[in-house]
């Protein structure tokens, strides 16, 4: 039996703000921590939020949620926010997108290997290899740690959205897609140049299934700026799911996602960070059908 084609989901669970920085404070932060800190409270979020009408739930291939998903008699749907990069990544010297060095085996810790990929990385980019051809492997690799019965798609984390954003590199959603599409995956972008990246992206007349940026009222996050932002998402033909709905904390989350919606999303994304009763809040987001 052929497999219907899947869609942009309307409304998004996320779980990223476990494992990445966020617009909270540091308190809300931990607070969150502690409440997730067992694998089967995360697991019982999860299912509730689905349950509640949740389409998917975005999520990175950490432990913590692989543990909190193999608690579950039934896979969930997944959207793999990938590749997953660590904050402390940046305080490398080589970057992280790279190459994988592996053991440190010279008595300095500078070991052939390790010298001739890091001269790699001195290379222009058309010399040392592009973009997608690096990214794409690491990609695979993390979101085949998922189910195959659970994965609906991937969505490419926005520290490699905008390095081919500010690289201007089209050939990397163009290989980003077909490599989704070969898979039968959705695909999507994360971003945090929310503007620059619609305008581009109709400008190289490629487009993901759906683009991952900040929307809210307050215009947190909305990059360059809120209206420009507004404008071409009223221009542009790729659907948007907002994200920072709550603009850290400054409005309620049902506000800011009728907000996001009213000016153009095609959905939403709530994150755990910014719920205190799961369920209850998801189906507060829900679209309710015209009467």
């Amino acid at each position: 039996m052929k497999r219907p084609p899947l869609e942009a989901p309307r409304l998004v669970l996320g779980v990223a703000s476990l494992a990445l920085p966020v617009r909270a404070t540091r308190d809300r932060q931990l607070e969150i921590a502690n409440r997730f800190e067992e694998s089967e409270s995360l697991a019982v979020a999860l299912v509730k939020g689905v349950a509640a009408g949740a389409e998917a739930v975005l999520a990175p291939p950490t432990q913590d949620v692989h543990d909190a998903l193999a608690e579950l008699p039934k896979p969930l749907p997944i959207l793999a926010r990938v590749p997953h990069l660590w904050p402390a990544d940046d305080l490398l010297w080589e970057p992280a997108l790279f190459f994988d060095p592996g053991e440190d085996n010279g008595a300095n810790g500078w070991d052939a290997k390790r010298a001739g990929a890091a001269a790699m990385n001195l290379l222009p980019m058309g010399l040392a290899g592009d973009l997608a051809s690096r990214v794409l492997p690491r990609i695979e690799r993390e979101a085949l740690q998922f189910n195959a019965k659970a994965l609906r798609g991937i969505i490419v984390s926005s520290v490699v959205t905008d390095l081919a954003l500010a690289a201007n590199q089209p050939k990397f959603i163009d290989r980003l897609v077909r490599f989704a599409r070969q898979r039968r995956w959705l695909v999507g972008v994360e971003t945090r140049n929310l503007g620059h990246l619609l305008a581009r992206l109709d400008a190289w007349g490629v487009a993901p299934d759906m683009v991952f940026g900040p929307v809210n009222p307050r215009g947190v996050g909305m990059m360059p700026d809120s209206q420009s932002v507004l404008t071409a998402m009223a221009s542009s033909q790729v659907k948007v799911i907002a994200t920072e709905l709550r603009a850290g904390g400054m409005v309620a989350l049902h506000e800011g996602a009728e907000w996001a919606r009213r000016h153009g999303a095609w959905g939403v994304c709530a994150e755990l960070v910014d719920m205190d009763d799961v369920p209850k809040e998801l189906k507060g987001l829900l679209v309710r059908p015209a009467a």
